[in-house]
């Protein structure tokens, strides 16, 4: 017999949360606002040039007319989020990420800000090695 030592699957646990993530009904009925926000992004743009270049950077073919669709205001079309950073990509917009991300209390990254986050999180490494420092210098006696 096999002694299985392993993680136990807790899968049932986990499925428990979803069911009661406190998400209000009709708290992510965003796409109308996203459609808008991409069709703003996308004007004077031509839309055949624009499903091509979602075509070629996709590998899946999607027509000016199903693109078209998508952005309409029927519910039954949704863009993707991979032909949505395409769009945002041609564009040069994150308009639409970051209305998306409005609803989970974030915001999108500019690209020309990461070597800031980035001190940020040195100087936050800095501060807790000196803390440490100091605890030590201080439980040895040393200044």
């Amino acid at each position: 017999m096999a002694n299985h030592s392993g993680p136990k699957d807790t899968s049932i646990s986990k499925q428990l949360k979803l069911i009661d993530s406190g998400v209000d009904e009709g708290s992510f009925d965003i796409v109308l606002g996203l459609k808008q926000t991409l069709s703003r992004d996308l004007k004077g743009f031509d839309r055949y040039l624009v499903a091509a270049q979602i075509s070629k950077a996709t590998l899946k073919h999607i027509s000016k007319d199903t693109l078209d669709k998508k952005l309409s205001s029927d519910p039954d079309y949704q863009p993707g989020m991979v032909e949505t950073a395409v769009i945002c990509h041609l564009t040069g917009s994150l308009e639409p990420f970051r209305y998306v991300l409005e609803h989970l209390g974030s915001d999108v990254l500019n690209p020309e800000d990461r070597d800031l986050i980035e001190l940020a999180r040195l100087q936050e490494q800095e501060r807790i090695i000196k803390s440490k420092m100091d605890a030590i210098r201080a439980k040895r006696g040393l200044k």
